[in-house]
């Protein structure tokens, strides 16, 4: 995995304790769908692993075996998972987001209430692609945009990509605490 700069995120003691217990279950799914066929080869593998041997790993896989449905495409033992429908997974997306809004000066301490988060299912228009402002963390791993130029009820949106395929976004509803 590359070596990437932790983003911290302003929060309380019970928040900070309620995503303690979802960055493990946020990159155990993370790695189940990063690529269909494989998983990838680096320390993220061998963390979730380890993961899984601990104390609580037998409910850590067990957490994750829940989310597998088994896949429509009809091909015997695939099986998806819909990262989007765990509430600890979007938890961790909109921590990610409230970072990033941080990093950028975009808004500060920004409740996790004001962040909705999901999967990319459309193309982003062409207007609005342009005014999206792209940031690489590390190439075919982390890349996200992001833009402050919305009217209305959003102080901003985000576009977080993860490897090649894996596609979310982030709205950050306009309140007095953010502006």
């Amino acid at each position: 995995m590359p070596e990437v700069q932790r983003i911290t995120v302003a929060e309380c003691e019970k928040c900070k304790k309620l995503w303690e217990d979802a960055e493990p279950h946020f990159r155990n799914i993370l790695l189940g769908i990063w690529n269909p066929t494989v998983l990838p080869v680096d320390n993220r593998v061998d963390a979730m692993w380890r993961g899984f041997k601990s104390v609580d790993g037998r409910r850590r896989a067990k957490e994750l075996l829940v989310l597998m449905k088994p896949s429509v495409s009809g091909v015997p033992g695939r099986f998806v998972i819909a990262p989007t429908e765990d509430a600890r997974f979007n938890l961790i997306l909109r921590r990610i987001v409230r970072g990033l809004a941080a990093v950028h000066k975009v808004g500060y301490a920004i409740p996790d209430a004001a962040v909705t988060c999901g999967v990319m299912r459309w193309e982003v228009p062409p207007a609005f692609e342009s005014v999206l402002q792209w940031h690489i963390v590390a190439p075919d791993f982390f890349s996200y945009a992001y833009t402050k130029e919305l009217d209305g009820k959003l102080n901003s949106f985000w576009q977080l990509q993860l490897s090649k395929q894996l596609h979310f976004f982030g709205v950050v509803e306009r309140l007095d605490t953010n502006l």
